[in-house]
């Protein structure tokens, strides 16, 4: 009786492995198929984390007992091998450069700077203002930023904003203490049948006698409520009804904002392809790296995770989902990354991201 309940136990292992490999597999293919026809993979792409440890603890099961069942998850795992930099790297490659030879830029959504309460800290703006100031960026890219907000202050000659939208004090700018000498935007276009607002800043700047052009993009994002996000962490509570319903209104949020910035970053491609000057492409992509936005715009650019980073990271912490999505991307033919920082402090539901760069 004792060996065919184990006979039966190992069955249903290997059903739930065969079940969690070949998601994992599908979920490779979210670097490639685009959001605008099937979504799917990009689900699947989302949870790539979940999906890689859960075979890693099936193969660790399947080598405690000695079986052959362990070939599934190995291989499932090593045909992405290439993406578990994207997600965990054992060490960085940081290197100390003269002041003068770096060039420190910080990319941070402030989150309207808590101008809806979301922390109960009268103070966030002035404790970013500090926070900006502590680190001091020659360039400063903010998403989600408000004008006007009481104990702002930051000090940079040079700046560039595009406000407006449903909250016309809101918007994005771009914060420099190097001399803009060029200006402008894109707006990014979406499918037709739903709202789409994106727009994409770049200035073009000097600096050790080039110029360069600097990028702040805030990318359509899911547009879920403070509700929505609590739904999430407490799925496992809710009803039957309840739950249906909120996983139906999740994912279409989800397929949505997936298929908008498919649209945008298709465009933001066709663009970089065509410049030639240094570039710096930096905001909150709303997206992790296992996903076709990512790929998109990381397969002409170089992430300055991939060049400088370590350990996991997280730059949007806000349960249950805590993800990378806000990035410093570079042309690799003209800059090296010396430098990659996520500052872990609670201001906003994003955490500001810094990287330092030279020419080559």
């Amino acid at each position: 009786m004792a060996a065919k309940r184990k006979t039966f136990f190992d069955g249903l292992m290997y059903v739930l492995n065969t079940l969690a490999a070949f998601a994992l597999m599908a979920s490779y293919l979210s670097n490639y198929v685009s959001p605008k026809y099937f979504t799917w993979f990009s689900f699947l792409g989302l949870a790539y984390p979940i999906l890689f440890i859960a075979n890693i603890i099936f193969a660790i099961w399947w080598a405690l007992r000695m079986k052959l069942k362990i070939v599934l998850p190995i291989v499932a795992i090593a045909l992405g091998y290439q993406q578990i930099p994207l997600l965990y790297k054992s060490h960085g490659n940081n290197q100390v450069v003269a002041a003068s030879s770096a060039l420190k830029v910080m990319t941070y959504n402030v989150h309207s700077l808590n101008r809806f309460k979301w922390i109960e800290d009268e103070e966030i703006p002035q404790k970013i203002s500090q926070l900006i100031a502590e680190h001091n960026p020659d360039i400063l890219l903010l998403q989600e930023y408000r004008i006007n907000m009481e104990g702002w202050e930051v000090d940079f000659p040079y700046q560039y904003a595009l406000l407006g939208g449903e909250y016309p004090a809101n918007g994005n700018i771009i914060y420099s203490k190097l001399p803009i000498i060029n200006q402008g935007f894109y707006d990014l276009p979406g499918p037709e049948e739903l709202i789409n607002t994106g727009r994409a800043l770049w200035v073009d700047v000097e600096w050790q006698g080039r110029i360069m052009r600097v990028f702040n993009l805030h990318l359509s994002s899911v547009g879920l409520a403070r509700d929505d996000y609590k739904s999430l962490s407490e799925l496992d509570s809710q009803d039957q009804v309840e739950l249906k319903r909120n996983i139906y209104k999740i994912g279409g949020s989800l397929s949505n904002a997936f298929k908008k910035r498919a649209y945008q970053v298709e465009f933001l491609d066709s663009i970089f392809s065509k410049l030639e000057q240094p570039l710096l492409v930096g905001g909150d992509f709303n997206d992790p790296p296992f996903s076709y936005t990512y790929h998109t715009l990381s397969d002409r650019l170089e992430d300055s995770y991939l060049a400088a980073g370590e350990g996991w990271v997280k730059t949007f912490d806000r349960k249950p989902l805590q993800l990378r999505i806000d990035y410093l991307l570079y042309s690799d033919d003209h800059f090296r990354c010396n430098e990659y920082q996520v500052v872990e402090e609670q201001l906003s539901d994003h955490y500001p991201l810094i990287s330092e760069f030279s020419f080559r």
